[in-house]
């Protein structure tokens, strides 16, 4: 029998595997919202733009997961802190890899999982950078160099993030033909 790792996996088409999490959301009552598919959207668009030797597949599947635990608007910082390990284990239970699992915890820094995965880093860039672009309830989305400053200098100031200097690259060459 298959597990659900095996079938998103098994899927490449963008737009179906949003449709399987829409239905897994539907099931499970995970985490899953239009941020979500922003966020992949950007990773995506990362990968081709730059070509990004990566396993283009694995990770746009890890963005759309790596959040499935996130309790939107929560003030407890211990949950904050610990969704995405949360995430992590519930993606294994799932039929996903150590591998895949690790790369979903280290989206954000939490959890202090060590060595890091490079394709954790393409997916903190797009959560982070991604968060700063949308409205939420205490403030209104960031202009783009605005997020861009904010990314590198705050949010990743005194983080090694291997593909900072690309990302910044792959903003400006979106601006230029109007995608971001």
């Amino acid at each position: 029998m298959e597990t659900f790792a095996e079938y998103i996996m098994s899927e490449k088409d963008f737009s179906k595997k949003i449709e399987i999490m829409f239905y897994l959301k539907r099931k499970t009552n995970i985490f899953f919202d239009n941020s979500v598919i922003f966020k992949a959207f950007i990773v995506r668009m990362f990968i081709e733009t730059m070509d990004i030797q990566v396993d283009a597949n694995k990770v746009i599947t890890a963005m759309l997961l790596c959040g499935c635990k996130k309790i939107n608007n929560s003030q407890d910082m211990e949950k904050i802190k610990a969704y995405a390990k949360d995430g992590a284990d519930f993606l294994a239970k799932l039929g996903f890899s150590k591998d895949f699992c690790t790369i979903c915890e280290q989206h954000n820094r939490y959890s202090n999982s060590l060595p890091r995965k490079k394709e954790a880093d393409i997916l903190e860039l797009a959560d982070q950078f991604g968060g700063m672009l949308l409205d939420r309830p205490e403030r209104i989305a960031f202009p783009i160099e605005e997020a861009l400053i904010l990314l590198e200098n705050r949010n990743l100031k005194n983080c090694n993030n291997i593909y900072l200097e690309q990302f910044k690259e792959f903003i400006n060459i979106a601006k230029e033909v109007n995608v971001a």
